[in-house]
C-alpha cells in the first residue's frame, strides 16, 4: 500500500499501526537495575494528516531540560502497567484524558545513558482537542508525520555504545531538533511504518549546536 493513501486514511492507518506493533518481535530488555520508564507517541490528525505531538521541555525539570521529548516519566507504584504509566504520565504533562486516548501498541524497550529503562507507548489522541501542559515542559511542538518519512531528512552520528556502538539521530522540527532517545524511538516507528529503514546522512552544526 502506497504511504500517502495509508497515512491520509485515518482508518486504514490506525487499523495497520495496531496490526503492525500486535504482529512486531518486539524487543525486550531486563528492568533489572534500570529505573523503569514510559513514554506515550501520542498521534492525530490534522487537516487530514496525521502528526506526531511532542513536549519541548522547561528548564525546571530534573533531567533533559529544555530538550525536546514525548510526554512520559518513571513508573509509579500504583502503575500496574506500562500503559497506565505512559496513560498517567501524558494526563499529568500534556492534560490529555486517559479515556480519550486510543492504545496501540508498544514499541522496542530502549536503555538510555542515565540508566532509564523506557518502553515507549503508540496511540492516537483526539484533535481539536484542549491540551493543558504543566510546569514540565515549555510548549507542545507537532511534528507532521509525513516529514518524518522522508529520505532526506534524517541525521546520525555513530557514537561509542557497548561493543558495537550506536547511532544517535537527529531530526529538525519547528520549534528545535529533536535527538536522543526521543529520535531513536521516533525513527523506529517511522521505519516500521515506511517499511523499511529511512536513510540518515551527517549531523549538520546548527543540529550539534542546538
Amino acid at each position: 500500500m502506497a504511504i500517502d493513501h495509508l497515512i491520509t486514511d485515518k482508518e486504514v492507518f490506525t487499523y495497520h499501526l495496531r496490526s503492525m506493533l500486535a504482529s512486531m518481535d518486539r524487543r525486550v530488555i531486563p528492568i533489572e537495575g534500570l529505573r523503569p520508564s514510559a513514554v506515550m507517541i501520542p498521534l492525530c490528525y490534522k487537516q487530514g494528516e496525521p502528526f506526531v505531538i511532542l513536549t519541548k521541555r522547561s528548564m525546571n525539570v530534573e533531567y533533559h531540560k529544555g530538550e525536546i521529548s514525548f510526554p512520559g516519566g518513571s513508573l509509579d507504584k500504583d502503575d500496574k502497567t506500562i500503559e497506565m504509566a505512559a496513560l498517567r504520565e501524558a494526563h499529568e504533562e500534556i492534560g490529555l484524558k486517559p479515556e480519550a486516548v486510543n492504545v496501540l501498541g508498544l514499541l522496542d524497550d530502549y536503555i538510555t545513558l542515565l540508566g532509564f529503562h523506557i518502553t515507549p507507548v503508540v496511540a492516537m489522541v483526539p484533535y481539536p482537542y484542549e491540551f493543558k501542559i504543566n510546569s514540565e515542559a515549555q510548549s507542545l511542538l507537532w511534528v507532521p508525520l509525513r516529514e518524518t518519512l522522508k529520505d532526506d531528512v534524517w541525521m546520525a552520528q555513530r557514537r561509542a555504545w557497548g561493543e558495537k556502538g550506536m547511532n544517535i539521530y537527529f531530526l529538525k522540527a519547528e520549534g528545535g531538533v529533536v535527538w536522543g532517545a526521543t529520535a531513536r524511538i521516533l525513527k523506529r516507528l517511522v521505519d516500521l511504518i515506511a517499511g523499511r529503514k529511512i536513510p540518515f546522512g551527517p549531523v549538520s552544526k546548527e543540529a550539534i549546536d542546538w
